[in-house]
């Protein structure tokens, strides 16, 4: 059973993002600091995922829905 997975991306802003499916969060580390989500959904997790661009996703999917902490 797959706990977590980490991904890497090709983005100006963002270089990676981990997700724990067991405790729903998402850590999105940026060039300049990371943020730890809360209670992130697995269905938003897997659209900010694949999307073209994961900044316009985090926009998205993430900001503004979920709690977070720098």
């Amino acid at each position: 059973m797959i706990t977590s997975t980490i991904s890497q991306y090709d983005s100006s802003t963002l270089t990676s993002a981990a997700y724990n499916y067991k405790h729903k969060t998402l850590t999105v580390h940026f060039n300049h600091a990371s943020y730890l989500y809360t209670g992130v959904s697995h269905s938003d997790f897997e659209a900010f995922n694949k999307a073209d661009s994961q900044g316009k996703a985090l926009n998205e999917f993430i900001k503004g829905k979920y709690e977070y902490e720098k």
